[in-house]
């Protein structure tokens, strides 16, 4: 399995660099100044790893994306935070670990500032079982993107699920499948705004597989950006399947999930989706 996964995150690592970077924008665009700023970890084995992206200054956060790369399989997402000018991710390994290298890079999608933006949070009960929240945004306002983070799970609550809709955003989390006694929370960001022009949620499912990896890449309408990213696994075993990619580019976003149990076990799925607005 682990031989396995250094060439699909290496497969995942050429398709997401395909997006590491747009800049300009007219000064009368929806969106101005639209940046995707990129920052990585070092490498290497050991955890927690986090990263953050900054926006260059006088610029705001308007999306937020993750791409773990190395020992991706035995590695699960625990932040994916949003704030004004800045985006952090963090990575742990599983109750296994790994001797292998691995790092994990964040992307802030910055802009200009545009009319009504905040972030808004909602946090779940603390417990020990699978659970979801969602942040919505004030009424008026839109989610241009979100984000989610894991506190207490220490790598084995997996994020399934981190989906952008009209104007909420909803995060669901699962243990893995070994389960775990800790107590854990989840919350949900929702990156809020007014209504921009051009906004639309284009969306990607994969087809079922019983395979090790999957891959879900929405694109833009012709004439708009990707702002925010989503993702949401379906799995007849939650926690079994691991995001690794929710990566924004110029043109949309690319997103990324590899079984960590043997592959045949059951088929699943991977809806992708992306934020767009006229940049």
């Amino acid at each position: 399995m682990r031989g396995r996964t250094r060439a699909a995150a290496a497969a995942v690592a050429l398709a997401a660099a395909t997006g590491l970077a747009q800049t300009g924008a007219p000064a009368q665009a929806a969106v101005p100044g639209l940046q995707i700023v990129t920052t990585a970890s070092a490498g290497g084995s050991g955890s927690p790893k986090s990263v953050t992206a900054t926006c260059p200054a006088g610029k705001r956060v308007v999306g937020a994306g993750f791409y773990l790369d190395g020992a991706a399989a035995q590695v699960v997402l625990d932040d994916l935070i949003p704030a004004a000018g800045a985006v952090t991710a963090t990575g742990y390994e599983d109750q296994d670990g790994t001797a292998e290298s691995w790092w994990i890079r964040a992307y802030a999608v910055c802009a200009d500032p545009v009319p009504g933006l905040e972030i808004v949070t909602a946090v779940s009960a603390p417990g020990s079982a699978a659970r979801s929240t969602t942040a919505a945004c004030p009424t008026g306002k839109r989610a241009l993107g979100g984000g989610a983070t894991v506190t207490g799970g220490l790598g084995q609550v997996v994020i399934d699920a981190m989906m952008p809709a009209t104007t909420t955003v909803t995060a669901a989390a699962y243990e893995d499948s070994d389960g775990t006694t800790a107590t854990w929370t989840l919350t949900a960001y929702a990156i809020c705004a007014s209504a921009l022009p051009g906004l639309a949620l284009p969306t990607v499912t994969s087809p079922p597989t019983t395979g090790f990896q999957q891959g879900a890449s929405p694109a833009c309408p012709a004439g708009t950006a990707a702002l925010g990213t989503g993702w949401d696994v379906n799995s007849r075993f939650p926690g079994s399947i691991f995001p690794v990619a929710a990566a924004p580019s110029a043109t949309g976003v690319l997103t990324v999930a590899l079984m960590n149990n043997a592959p045949g076990l059951a088929e699943w799925t991977l809806t992708g989706r992306a934020v767009c607005a006229t940049p």
